[in-house]
C-alpha cells in the first residue's frame, strides 16, 4: 500500500481556467465582414440560410418531435443510466464502448461497416494506433455523405472531407477495471452528501438492472426518473440523486451525441460531408486525450497532428457553452527510486523527491509577480510512497507528479525548459551529499514514467465554421444564445484538434437541475427540463449539419460551410 507524503512545499497554485479535450476554410465563397464588437461573431449569409432550411425541413422535423415525446425522454434516461453504469476508466472503455456499438449495429441500425473503430483499438486511416504504448478503445459510427461520388470531389490522402462530432466515455472512477458495473445509487436530496466510499455502499436504494443490462421500472425508478428546473425545485420536491461516476462528465452528453445519430440514421437525414459521431476514449485522468490523437493523427513527441481522416470541423460535446480557447498542459510523473541495495548510510528516495520539489518551488512565472500577466503556472501534487520493508525505515520509492499550464504554447514550453531539468538536479543533490555519483549503484535513481501531452490553443478567427454554426444554431433553435462569445479557456478534447488548426467548439446537450462530485466517487446529478435537452440535441445536429452540408426532403442541397481540406500541422510523422 502507498503512503501519501503531504508536503509543505508546493510550487504554486494550481492553475484553474475554465468555462465548467492546409485547407478547410470557411464559407470560403463568401468571407463574412468584420462585427464592431471583436468578441460576437459575424454570420454569413449563406450559414443562417443553412440554418434556416435545416430547422425547417420535414426529416429534421420528424427527429425533434420524437425527441420532444414523453417516451423518448423516458428512453434517453434509461440508456443514459444503462450505459453510465458499465465501469470505464481511462484506458480501459473497451467495455462501455462494446456495449455502445452493439446497440449501434443491433437496436440502431448501423452496418457493421458503418462502424469506423475496431474493439481491439485500431483505427483504419489514422496515423497514430497507440498512446503511451496502449490501444485507444474509441467507439465511432458513420453518417455516410454524399460528397465523394460527387463531380470534383477533393479528397486527403484517399480520404473525403468529415464532421466530428464527440464526447468522452471514459471516466475518473474507478482508476482501474476490477469490475464491470457500477452500483446506481440513489439518496434524497435532502440528506449529506456522502463522503466516503463506505457511506455510498449503505445507501440501500439504487436503480436496477435486468440480467441484459437493461434497467428495470420499478418503483425506485420512478423515484429517480423526475425532472426539475433547478436545484430549487428539486430541493421543495426531495428529489433523489443519482450517485453514479460520469453521471455529468460525460456520459449525459456523449448519450445525448448518440441519439443524434440514432435519430439521422432513422429519419435518413444525408449530410453532404461524411459525418462521424464518437464516444472517445482517454480524455479523464492519465488518458492523456489518446482518443483524440488518434483520430487526429497527434504525435505528442513532435506536437504535431496529421488529421489523416480529414476532418474539417469538430464539435465537442462534454457541458461547454461554447468553448472555443484551450489550456494546453504538460504533466511529469516520475518516480525516484532508492538504491537496489539499500542501507542507513545511503541517499533516500523521499530526500530526493523534496529536494527537487524544493527548487521547483523557488521557479516564478510573470504572473506569480503580476496577476495582469499571462497566466502561465505549475503546481507539484500529490507525492506517493512505497511503504518500507518490515522492519525497515527505507523508502524504497516516491512518484512525483508535475503539472504546468497556460493558454500559449510559448510560456508553456519556457516554463517546461526551467523545471524539467530539476526533476534529475534534486537527485544529483541528494547523492552529492554522500559522495556518489548519479551513475553509482548506490545512488538514487531517477526516471520518467508518464508524460501527459495537452497543447493549447487561444483563438484569432472568431468567425470561423464552428463559431458561426454553433452561434446560429442557437439563434435560430432558442437555446444557450449568448450576447458574446466568453474567451475564457478548459482544458478538453477539443485541445487536439483546435491546436492543429480544425475549427473547434466545445457545447452541452444535457441537462441537470443539479449535481456535484465531478471526478469524484461520488459525483452524482438530478434530471433536468427535457424541453432543454431536445433544443440542445436539435442545436448540436443543425451546427453539425450547417458544416457538413446537407441533402433536404424537398430535394435541395444546403452546401457545406466547411471547405474539404482539414488543418493539419504536419503531413508526415
Amino acid at each position: 500500500m502507498a503512503m501519501q507524503y503531504k508536503l509543505n512545499v508546493m510550487a504554486c497554485a494550481v492553475a484553474v481556467l475554465a468555462a465548467g479535450c492546409g485547407g478547410g476554410g470557411d464559407d470560403p465563397q463568401e468571407p463574412p465582414p468584420q462585427t464592431g464588437n471583436p468578441n460576437v461573431p459575424t454570420i454569413s449569409a449563406t450559414v443562417q440560410a443553412a440554418s434556416q432550411k435545416i430547422v425547417a425541413d420535414a426529416n429534421v422535423r420528424a427527429a425533434v418531435a420524437e425527441w420532444d415525446t414523453a417516451l423518448n425522454a423516458q428512453e434517453r434516461f434509461n440508456q443514459h443510466m444503462e450505459l453510465v453504469r458499465i465501469a470505464s476508466p481511462s484506458r480501459e472503455e473497451y467495455n462501455r464502448a462494446r456495449e455502445i456499438k452493439r446497440r449501434m449495429v443491433q437496436e440502431w441500425g448501423f452496418a457493421e461497416s458503418e462502424i469506423r473503430t475496431r474493439e481491439d483499438g485500431n483505427l483504419p486511416g489514422s496515423d497514430v494506433q497507440l498512446v503511451d504504448g496502449l490501444p485507444v478503445y474509441n467507439i465511432c459510427a458513420e453518417i455516410k455523405g454524399s460528397y465523394s461520388a460527387s463531380a470534383g470531389a477533393q479528397s486527403y490522402r484517399g480520404q473525403y472531407p468529415k464532421v466530428l462530432v464527440e464526447g468522452h466515455i471514459d471516466t475518473v472512477n474507478p482508476e482501474r477495471l476490477t469490475y464491470f458495473y457500477e452500483p446506481v445509487k440513489l439518496q434524497p436530496i435532502t440528506q449529506p452528501i456522502v463522503e466516503t466510499p463506505a457511506q455510498l455502499a449503505a445507501i440501500p436504494d439504487e436503480l436496477a438492472f435486468d440480467s441484459a443490462g437493461r434497467i428495470v421500472q420499478d418503483a425506485n425508478y420512478t423515484r429517480a426518473r423526475q425532472y426539475f428546473a433547478n436545484a430549487e425545485a428539486a430541493t421543495a420536491a426531495n428529489a433523489l440523486r443519482i450517485y453514479v461516476p460520469g453521471y455529468g462528465d460525460a456520459m449525459g452528453n456523449v448519450s445525448g451525441v448518440l441519439n443524434i445519430a440514432k435519430a439521422m440514421k432513422k429519419y435518413n437525414i444525408k449530410p453532404v460531408y461524411d459525418m462521424w459521431f464518437c464516444g472517445t476514449a482517454g480524455e479523464e485522468g492519465k488518458g492523456n486525450l489518446a482518443g483524440m490523437k488518434q483520430l487526429y493523427g497527434y504525435d505528442q513527441n513532435k506536437g504535431t497532428g496529421t488529421n489523416p481522416l480529414n476532418f474539417v470541423t469538430n464539435f465537442g460535446i462534454d457541458g461547454g457553452s461554447g468553448t472555443i480557447n484551450f489550456i494546453g498542459s504538460y504533466r511529469f510523473e516520475m518516480k525516484y527510486t532508492a538504491p537496489a541495495t539499500p542501507g542507513p548510510n545511503q541517499p533516500s528516495a523521499l530526500e530526493a523527491a523534496a529536494a527537487s520539489i524544493a527548487k521547483i518551488a523557488d521557479i516564478r512565472t510573470p504572473w506569480d509577480d503580476n496577476k495582469e500577466a499571462l497566466k502561465t503556472t505549475y503546481t507539484v501534487g500529490v507525492v506517493s510512497c512505497e511503504e518500507p520493508a518490515a522492519g525497515s525505515t527505507v523508502v524504497p520509492s516516491c512518484t512525483v507528479q508535475v503539472d504546468m499550464r497556460s493558454p500559449r504554447l510559448e510560456p508553456l514550453n519556457e516554463i517546461r525548459s526551467r523545471i524539467e531539468p530539476l526533476f534529475q538536479a534534486g537527485v544529483s543533490e541528494e547523492n552529492t551529499r554522500y559522495s556518489l555519483a548519479d551513475a553509482s549503484p548506490q545512488a538514487v535513481k531517477m526516471e520518467l514514467t508518464w508524460f501527459g501531452d495537452r497543447p493549447p490553443h487561444e483563438r484569432t478567427d472568431l468567425s470561423d465554421v464552428s463559431i458561426q454554426a454553433a452561434w446560429q444554431s442557437a439563434e435560430i433553435v432558442g437555446v444557450d444564445k449568448r450576447t458574446e462569445l466568453s474567451t475564457a479557456a478548459s482544458s478538453l478534447n477539443d485541445n487536439v484538434p483546435a491546436a492543429i488548426g480544425v475549427p473547434t467548439i466545445n457545447l452541452n446537450i444535457a441537462t441537470s437541475a443539479t449535481g456535484g462530485g465531478g471526478h469524484a466517487f461520488w459525483e452524482w446529478g438530478i434530471p433536468g427540463t427535457q424541453a432543454t435537452e431536445v433544443l440542445r440535441m436539435q442545436r448540436v445536429m443543425a451546427a453539425a449539419l450547417i458544416a457538413s452540408g446537407f441533402h433536404a426532403a424537398d430535394g435541395s442541397v444546403v452546401q457545406p460551410a466547411a471547405g474539404p481540406i482539414g488543418k493539419r500541422t504536419a503531413e508526415v510523422q
